[in-house]
């Protein structure tokens, strides 16, 4: 999904040398591609989301729910490891519908995430130090 949604978007905004970029997750990017990014891309975020849009909405909601499949199928493959475009997809679809579904596909399928990418990631981290911090907290008083 995520290589079909940068072809069509460069093609249509006439992107240019950023394609390569939005197929590749912001983390990953060295200096120079960020400077490339940051100038030709983030001024135009607005622009490809609206693209996004009425390429979701343009005719039913099984265009809809085909760009969710196809979003989930290349987080899948990235182990929930977004890229650009797939990030600007989520915003725009919505990132419960996508991690929901990215969830339910991920354990049916026995595909690890990287961390982080589920539900439980930070939740379970901080409710973690909550819990911990509270027991501490009990004994001090005590």
């Amino acid at each position: 999904m995520s290589r079909e949604m940068a072809t069509l978007v460069a093609a249509s905004l006439e992107i240019g040398r950023a394609e390569s970029l939005l197929a590749k997750n912001i983390k990953k990017l060295d200096r120079v591609e960020r400077k490339i990014f940051f100038q030709e891309i983030k001024p135009r975020e607005k622009e490809i989301k609206q693209f996004i849009s009425q390429y979701c909405s343009g005719s039913e909601e099984s265009c809809r729910e085909d760009v969710i499949r196809k979003t989930v199928d290349s987080l899948l493959e990235k182990k929930g490891d977004p890229d650009l475009v797939d990030s600007m997809v989520m915003d725009v679809v919505g990132r419960l519908n996508i991690y929901q579904s990215l969830r339910e596909r991920s354990e049916s399928e026995g595909i690890r995430l990287s961390a982080m990418t589920s539900f439980g990631g930070l939740s379970m981290v901080l409710f973690t130090v909550v819990i911990v911090t509270a027991i501490v907290l009990y004994f001090i008083n005590r």
